[in-house]
C-alpha cells in the first residue's frame, strides 16, 4: 500500500512510501480508508510543535522507528475481519467510521471503567501510537476492536446515500468533539452563545448552537476567516481586531450578557475576557487548550461567585458523540457542504496539510482521499 509517513528527525518531513500492507490477525480488522481529514493537531505534528511520538517509538505494528503515519478522522471500507473477532455488526464492504481514543480498559482505570476512554491516563490514540488514516490501508489492532472504536456508517434517513460523500463523514470525528463540549453546556433556545474563533470546530460549535435555536455570535480576529464564516449565516458577528469584544456582546445582549461562551481558540486572553461577558448563571467553556508556556489564567473569581458562572473544559470524545455526530450528518440535520472545502490525493498530503495551516487562505476542513 502507499502511506504518507511523517518523518521525525526533522520539521515539515513527509514522504510518500510503498509498504506492506498490514496484516490482519485474528483478532483484527483491516479498514480501506476512503477518506481521512487533516485535523490541526495534525498540521502542529506536521510543523513540530507537538510531539507526535506520545512517549511511543515505533509506532505499535507499526513501520519503524521515526516513522508515523498521523491522521484520524478516519472513514473506511472493511477489507477484512480477524477470525476471532465476532461482531456481528461487522461485514467486508461495510462502511465505517473509527473512534480515536484508545484507553487501557483495565478494571482498575477509573475513566476506562466508566468508558471514559479519553480521560485515559494511558489513552493510545490512533494516529499517534496506532499507525493513522493517511494511507490506503489502516489496520484496527485487537484493543482497538475490543473496546468498539469501529461505528458501522447505517443509514436509517430517507436521504439519497449520493448525499453521504466520504469527505462528509470525515466530519464525524470533529463535529463528535464539538458535541462533548456542549454536553456540559445544556442551551436552550433563545439563549444567547458566543463562539470565539472561526476555524472548523468553531463553527461547528455555532451550528450546533444554532440548531438547538440560540442566537449566535462569532467573534474571530482574521478578516479572512470572518469573511468565510460568514457565508454561514449566524446572528452576529464580531471583529475581533478593530472592536472590543466584551463591549459589542453588551451592545447586542443590551447589557444582559451571554448565557453560554465558548472559547475556541487557543488564545488565553480571550478566555479571560469572555469571563467578563458572563450573564448570570453562565456558562463558559474552555473548549480548546491553551500553549504550554502561557496556560495559567487570570479569572475575576467574583464574577464566577456573584454571577453563579460555571466554568467547563473539553478533551477529545467518545463512541456516544461520534454516533450522535454520526446521526446528524448521516440525516443531514447539520449539513457539512461549507464545512469541508478541499480534498487531496494522499500523494499530495504535504500540500494539502500546508492548505489547513494557511489561515489566511479559504481552506476549512481539508481532506485527504486515498
Amino acid at each position: 500500500m502507499k502511506a504518507a509517513f511523517l518523518y521525525t528527525d526533522r520539521p515539515k518531513h513527509i514522504g510518500i512510501e510503498n509498504v506492506p500492507k498490514p496484516d490482519c490477525k485474528a483478532e483484527d480488522v483491516l479498514i480501506r480508508v476512503t477518506a481521512c481529514a487533516v485535523c490541526g493537531t495534525d498540521g502542529r505534528m506536521y510543523e513540530g510543535t507537538k510531539d507526535v511520538t506520545k512517549g511511543s517509538v515505533p509506532q505499535i505494528r507499526g513501520y519503524g522507528k521515526g516513522k508515523f503515519i498521523i491522521g484520524h478522522e478516519i472513514v473506511g471500507i472493511i477489507e477484512e475481519i480477524g477470525s476471532e473477532v465476532k461482531n456481528q455488526e461487522y461485514e467486508v464492504g461495510g462502511k465505517v467510521i473509527l473512534v480515536t481514543s484508545i484507553g487501557c480498559q483495565k478494571e482498575e482505570c477509573r475513566p476506562c471503567r466508566e468508558g471514559n476512554y479519553n480521560m485515559c491516563a494511558n489513552n493510545q490514540p490512533i494516529g499517534y501510537y496506532y499507525p493513522g488514516g493517511f494511507a490506503e490501508y489502516i489496520l484496527v489492532q485487537d484493543r482497538a476492536v475490543k473496546q468498539g472504536v469501529i461505528i458501522p456508517v447505517i443509514n436509517d434517513e430517507p436521504i439519497p446515500d449520493e448525499h453521504l460523500s466520504d469527505e462528509h463523514l470525515a466530519m464525524v470525528e470533529p463535529l463528535s468533539c464539538a458535541i462533548n463540549g456542549q454536553i456540559y453546556l445544556n442551551i436552550k433556545k433563545g439563549e444567547y452563545v458566543a463562539v470565539v474563533g472561526a476555524g472548523p470546530i468553531g463553527l461547528m460549535h455555532c451550528l450546533l448552537a444554532k440548531a438547538k435555536g440560540a442566537k449566535v455570535i462569532l467573534a474571530e480576529y482574521s478578516a479572512e476567516r470572518l469573511a468565510k464564516a460568514k457565508e454561514f449565516g449566524f446572528d452576529h458577528y464580531v471583529a475581533t481586531k478593530d472592536t472590543d469584544l466584551i463591549q459589542k456582546i453588551s451592545e447586542i445582549t443590551k447589557g444582559e450578557g451571554i448565557d453560554v461562551g465558548i472559547v475556541a481558540c487557543s488564545v488565553s486572553k480571550v478566555a479571560e475576557e469572555l469571563l467578563g461577558a458572563m450573564a448570570m448563571k453562565g456558562r463558559l467553556s474552555f473548549f480548546a487548550g491553551f500553549p504550554k508556556q502561557n496556560s495559567i489564567l487570570k479569572l475575576d473569581g467574583n464574577i464566577i461567585h456573584y454571577k453563579e458562572v460555571s466554568i467547563y473544559g473539553a478533551f477529545a470524545s467518545n463512541k456516544a458523540q461520534f454516533e450522535q455526530a454520526l446521526k446528524l450528518i448521516v440525516s443531514r440535520k447539520l449539513v457539512m457542504d461549507k464545512i469541508v472545502t478541499h480534498t487531496f490525493p494522499l500523494e499530495n498530503t504535504v500540500e494539502a496539510i500546508e492548505k489547513m495551516l494557511d489561515k489566511k487562505g479559504n481552506a476549512l476542513k481539508v481532506v485527504i482521499k486515498p
